[in-house]
C-alpha cells in the first residue's frame, strides 16, 4: 500500500535559498486544454459533425508557497533581485531557479517531491503581526515557472 501523506513535514527549497518549512502550498497544477474547446469543428459529407479532441500547450498556474518566517532574508532578496527595475536592470531572467516541494514522513524519509522548473518570484508577502497572537510569523511567495514535475 502507498504511504499516505498525512502528518508529514513539507519543505520548500530553491537553488541558493535555504530549506523552508511549508505552512501551505497551492498551485502545483498543470493542464493541457483541448483545441477547439471540444466543440464541433465542421461537418463532412452527409452532414456528419466533425470533432477532434487534441491537446494544446500545457498551462501552468502560479505556485503560492507560505513558509515559516525566520531571520533569513533569502526569500525577500530573491524577490527583490528578480523584480527591482532600476534603469532597466531587472535580473529576473538570470535569477530563475530550480525549486521543489518535498514531503517527508515522520521517520525523516522523503515520500513525495515536486520540482518547479525555472521559477522566479513575482509576489512577496511578509507576515502580519497582531499583539496577543500566538501563531508563528510567515512569509508568502508566488512563483512564475516553466513547468512542474512529480519526481517522487
Amino acid at each position: 500500500m502507498a504511504e499516505l501523506l498525512t502528518a508529514c513535514r513539507f519543505y520548500f527549497e530553491a537553488d541558493g535559498v535555504g530549506e523552508k518549512q511549508i505552512l501551505e502550498v497551492g498551485g502545483l497544477s498543470v493542464e493541457s486544454p483541448v483545441a477547439g474547446s471540444g466543440g464541433v469543428l465542421g461537418s463532412g459529407k452527409g452532414g456528419t459533425k466533425l470533432r477532434q479532441a487534441t491537446p494544446t500547450n500545457e498551462k501552468f498556474t502560479n505556485v503560492k508557497v507560505k513558509v515559516v518566517a525566520t531571520t533569513d532574508k533569502d526569500l525577500y532578496e530573491w524577490y527583490k533581485n528578480c523584480n527591482t527595475n532600476d534603469a532597466g536592470s531587472s535580473q529576473w531572467q538570470s535569477n530563475r531557479k530550480a525549486a521543489s516541494v518535498s514531503a517527508y514522513d515522520q521517520g525523516g524519509s522523503i515520500q513525495a517531491r515536486w520540482e518547479i522548473v525555472q521559477a522566479y518570484p513575482c509576489k512577496y508577502e511578509g507576515p502580519s503581526f497582531t499583539s496577543g497572537d500566538g501563531n508563528m510569523a510567515n512569509e508568502t511567495i508566488e512563483l512564475v515557472h516553466e513547468g512542474i514535475k512529480r519526481v517522487q
